[in-house]
């Protein structure tokens, strides 16, 4: 499978204070956009288990503060069906 778009920014930091860091990260056509590949869906893993989950809950509250647009994938299931709209939004941008 082949998705054509901007070259994405892996382990992108984006708050030094916090060392708050993305999977991925792309700024295009005026949006910002990161994506995360969330991992032990199925068996329990740190993004499920409650400490895990309020630590992510306080990095993307922090992410759309700064204007940044977070993707979620099932690390499991990196396919077109994810993957998709995510190169559709960048391509598309925003409407300034």
């Amino acid at each position: 499978m082949v998705l054509r778009g901007p070259k994405l920014i892996p382990e992108f930091k984006f708050d030094a204070k916090r060392k708050f860091r993305f999977d991925f990260y792309v700024e295009s056509n005026g949006l910002k956009v990161a994506v995360e590949l969330e991992g032990g869906v199925w068996s329990k893993g740190r993004h499920t288990r409650p400490s895990g989950f309020l630590r992510d809950m306080e990095k993307y509250n922090l992410a759309a503060s700064k204007g940044i647009l977070v993707f979620r994938i099932p690390s499991h299931d990196i396919s077109h069906k994810w993957l998709s709209p995510i190169v559709e939004t960048i391509t598309k941008g925003t409407t300034k």
